[in-house]
């Protein structure tokens, strides 16, 4: 990719990042860490002296035409972002991950009565995700992922709660086993110059498509859609979600930062710093 080049911020940086962009035929790539440390590569000295001297970095390469994608954990003063620090991977942000595949054929086509409001109901094994299915506002069962054996798939015919009926499908009994109900909240903005995403750990995640469409979920997705429009979603939808990173509410559950990520969400790759 070219020579790295290493340079130190003018100021603390607001959080560290990686950003990969292309300018002409030559890609660059872009790493900082929490402590100021800059290291550029594919760029030229006088591109890594501007980025240096720059008030806001990240600011900067979002405001690059040639950035193909940055990711950057917001850090609050009590904890540490997702995805850095000792971990030698910077993931990039994860959006609320709607399934997008067959519902089981022993599930029922749909729920009654309808939740009349759109969900995503999941089924996890210890830390890991087994089973989700996408809830329709009528009740269709309409998207799934994970292969599973229902153990009382009529259940979900027969309840107004689909959080039970989904935990009826499980074995109750079984410890490491637990099943999760969200909400899936959709808005609409102005078309945006990238798409963005941001985790906000338990709180939930949000993205931003370049159509402007917004959807939200999570365990207070809903909540985190309309704080991120109070902080100007529509007219700034980067700096919304940057301006609500240090000021997220307490919710009696450990939200240890949030991670931002504009444009692709390339595969992860070992930060060199």
């Amino acid at each position: 990719m070219g020579t790295r080049i290493e340079r130190r911020t003018a100021g603390a940086p607001r959080a560290p990042l990686s950003a990969l962009g292309r300018a002409g035929d030559s890609r660059w790539e872009v790493e900082l860490d929490r402590g100021g440390a800059l290291a550029v590569t594919g760029a030229t000295d006088a591109w890594a002296d501007e980025l240096a001297a720059s008030s806001d970095p990240a600011a900067w390469l979002v405001g690059q035409s040639g950035l193909r994608s940055l990711t950057e954990g917001m850090i609050f003063a009590s904890g540490t972002a997702p995805g850095v620090g000792d971990a030698p991977e910077f993931l990039p942000a994860r959006g609320p991950e709607i399934p997008d595949g067959p519902v089981h054929p022993a599930l029922p086509a749909r729920l009654k009565p309808a939740p009349g409001r759109e969900l995503r109901i999941s089924g996890h094994e210890r830390a890991s995700e087994r089973w989700v299915l996408r809830v329709l506002p009528d009740g269709t069962l309409a998207n799934g992922a994970g292969n599973f054996d229902p153990l009382d798939p009529g259940a979900l015919r027969d309840t107004d709660d689909p959080a039970v009926a989904w935990r009826a499908c499980f074995h109750d009994e079984d410890p490491d086993m637990w099943t999760e109900t969200v909400e899936i909240v959709r808005s609409a903005i102005p078309a945006t110059r990238r798409p963005l995403v941001a985790a906000c750990g338990w709180l939930g995640s949000v993205e931003v498509s370049a159509k402007g469409d917004v959807v939200a979920s999570g365990r207070h997705g809903g909540t985190l859609l309309e704080l991120l429009e109070d902080a100007g979603l529509k007219r700034d939808p980067y700096g919304a979600m940057r301006r609500l990173a240090g000021r997220l509410p307490g919710i009696g559950e450990p939200t240890p930062g949030v991670v931002l990520t504009v444009g692709e969400r390339i595969t992860t790759y070992t930060s060199r710093l």
